[in-house]
């Protein structure tokens, strides 16, 4: 199978899933609401994979993220016509359980695609550009500002002895760059500046996966 068809035949299945859990929301028993819930948290894991992926790249490579995003959406599917043909709640236990163990495995993926990213931003070209990506992807979220003062603290990009000026004029300016209103439209702005001065030379920018 092509990874387009892949991708085709998991967006039919992911809307074939919402479509049931609509149906299904008019039994209101609360053991039925938290299945469905967890029907639903399994498919926004996967959807958040997929955005994770395109934003991110990831080793896993193309088509083995779509193909366990595939294979996901197929056992989603064979667990609600498995829970609805046996309503019993030791067999809802038994559903639920797969598919928490299903949410697990995408959430292992998509962390691991973050982590591989951060991983391999060392340098401060690198770190800029992965910090102007997350900030244009979360926008105003207090995460991506503690992830740089991580960075900077537990693993500080090396530089050469003469050009340690330049890591203490990165920082202030940064700093700077937080204190604004509204910093998530200003500071990618501003880490662009950053990368395109003199005291970075081009040949250190090193390119990011887009």
């Amino acid at each position: 199978m092509t990874i387009t068809k892949l991708t085709d035949k998991y967006t039919i299945k992911r809307n074939k899933i919402r479509n049931q859990i609509t149906l299904l929301r008019g039994q209101t028993e609360e053991g039925v609401a938290f299945f469905l819930d967890k029907i639903e948290e399994s498919i926004n894991t996967c959807d958040n994979l997929l955005l994770t992926w395109r934003t991110h790249g990831t080793p896993l490579g193309d088509r083995k993220v779509k193909e366990i995003m595939y294979e996901t959406v197929t056992k989603i599917l064979e667990e609600i016509d498995h829970w609805r043909d046996n309503s019993s709640t030791e067999d809802t236990l038994d559903s639920l359980t797969s598919v928490k163990t299903l949410i697990t495995k995408i959430q292992e993926m998509n962390h691991a695609i973050l982590k591989e990213e951060e991983d391999a931003a060392t340098e401060f070209p690198s770190i800029l550009k992965l910090l102007i990506k997350k900030i244009n992807i979360t926008g105003n979220n207090p995460l991506t500002r503690q992830w740089w003062y991580d960075v900077m603290t537990s693993r500080p990009p090396p530089l050469p002895k003469r050009e340690e000026n330049i890591r203490e004029l990165i920082l202030d300016r940064v700093e700077e760059g937080w204190t604004e209103g509204d910093w998530t439209k200003t500071m990618p702005r501003l880490l662009n500046d950053l990368l395109q001065e003199k005291f970075i030379s081009a040949s250190k920018l090193t390119p990011t996966r887009v």
